[in-house]
């Protein structure tokens, strides 16, 4: 199991590595599609998977939206999905991080440990 919170953090600074400060959306969304044509982008989409799934190391990950059906075959370690796997794995996301935090104390017991 990775450091979520490492990964999160690596994740969060991906979009800005990319040339010109676009964000991954920029190449794999709708408008990349459009700007890039077909080769391109379906070439853009797995540099893409490959970039998050170094970052965050997921068990698979899940393709969905309208374009994934332009893809001739998926990324490896893909499986294509539908726009509300993306909510649900994100939500998991974030309560296995909030899980691995430290408990916070509350302010009651902070004043009383001065």
């Amino acid at each position: 199991m990775p450091d979520w919170h490492g990964s999160l953090r690596q994740f969060a600074s991906l979009g800005q590595k990319t040339p010109r400060l676009w964000t991954f959306e920029h190449y794999v969304g709708r408008r990349g599609l459009e700007r890039l044509g077909k080769k391109k982008w379906r070439r853009a989409v797995f540099d893409v998977v490959k970039r998050l799934a170094a970052a965050l190391e997921p068990a698979e990950v899940v393709l969905g939206g309208g374009n994934v059906k332009k893809l001739k075959v998926l990324p490896p370690g893909c499986r294509e999905g539908d726009n509300a796997d993306a909510f649900k794995g994100g939500f998991r996301l974030w309560q296995r991080a909030r899980r691995s935090r430290p408990a916070r104390r509350s302010r009651s017991a902070r004043r009383r440990t001065r």
